[in-house]
């Protein structure tokens, strides 16, 4: 199936999240196999010996008692004998295959348990879409793969086989001993053989499998700009939300003017209403400016609740571009305003 060719751009995080949610990640089988045999040839390097008496006692027993001449009750333990072997053979080999399957796909992608890819989708079934994946680059890629790891399995096989064979014959009049190493060399052989063939097979897929996997999550400009959108918010809402914002910042600004002790005007186009309170404050702080219509609200509000306001043109510019709300006062203007200060207090002490 052809890639969209609006889809130049890179998938973005929640892209990506979203795709992991639906079961869509990075996953290498062959990785897993490969790693499978890689394990199990390095388990029956360590593990053989171990098995050495239980393969030598049941040889023995097996061939040291032909079936017509076992009785019924030792037909019995002869079976449950071949279970017990059969156990300790397998057994360790299926576990340990089963943890790394688990840690081969953990290794790939993470831990993620999801039902979505089991949800039944019509596009599966539907007969257009079969045919477009089946004369996918996917496609194609498997059975190039699949016919690669024929080829060198029956090459490698036809050629072990060959030398494993060259004189099996006289190991079939050897004793136990020798037949038990015999089996246990070819197993070894054939594992090591499939192991390292299996290694740049997955290295392969992989790097193709995550190839893939970049294509399918790539998206196109409108996907991202939607996204981002939905991610950060709409704009047009953004700016209404800002506007709010600054509406209630300001109400609470001008709710705080009756508390200033004066407010230094410019006189039209600025405003700035301080506040001091002697031995709590280091100095005296902005609690409210403005420009303009702010400046006027400012001021009305200041004549509303009877706080002086002195005009000082050079001041209020300086002190509204020098400091925000909140903020106290820079040391350079300590003076001059201590100044007007000292006056407003004088002329509050006069009228008590």
């Amino acid at each position: 199936m052809a890639k969209d060719p609006r889809k130049t751009e890179k998938a973005t995080p929640k892209r990506r999240q979203k795709a992991r949610e639906e079961g869509q990640v990075l996953k290498s089988t062959d990785v897993a196999v490969a790693l499978s045999l890689f394990v199990v040839f390095l388990v029956m390097i360590f593990y053989i010996p171990f098995l050495y008496k239980y393969l030598l006692g049941y040889f023995k027993y097996t061939f040291s008692n032909p079936f017509y001449l076992i009785p019924e009750e030792s037909g019995k333990n002869f079976i449950w004998f071949t279970f017990k072997v059969l156990a300790i053979l397998i057994l360790p080999f299926v576990s340990i295959l089963f943890i790394v399957g688990i840690v081969a796909n953990v290794a790939q992608f993470g831990f993620l348990f999801t039902l979505k890819p089991l949800t039944p989708k019509l596009s599966k079934i539907n007969p257009i879409s079969g045919l477009q994946r089946l004369f996918s680059l996917s496609t194609l890629f498997e059975l190039v793969k699949s016919i690669l790891k024929l080829s060198l399995a029956l090459f490698v096989s036809y050629f072990l086989v060959s030398y494993l064979l060259d004189g099996f014959l006289v190991y079939m009049t050897a004793n136990i001993n020798s037949q038990i190493y015999i089996l246990a060399k070819t197993i070894i052989i054939l594992i090591m053989a499939f192991t390292f063939l299996s290694i740049p097979i997955a290295i392969a897929d992989f790097f193709y499998r995550r190839y893939e996997y970049e294509e399918n999550l790539k998206m196109t400009k409108d996907e991202v700009k939607e996204e981002r959108k939905s991610y950060e918010g709409n704009p047009i809402v953004k700016k209404e939300i800002r506007k709010r914002m600054r509406q209630l910042a300001l109400k609470r600004m001008i709710a705080e003017v009756p508390k200033a002790d004066v407010v230094i005007t410019n006189p039209d186009h600025y405003a700035v209403a301080l506040k001091y309170e002697k031995g709590k404050m280091k100095a005296p702080q902005v609690i409210a400016k403005g420009q303009d219509l702010i400046a006027l609200k400012i001021k009305e509000v200041a004549k509303e609740h009877n706080v002086k306001i002195v005009e000082d043109p050079p001041l209020a510019r300086s002190l509204y571009s020098s400091c925000e709300v909140g903020d106290y006062i820079p040391e350079d203007f300590y003076e001059a305003v201590a100044k007007i200060l000292a006056v407003i207090y004088k002329q509050k002490a006069k009228m008590i």
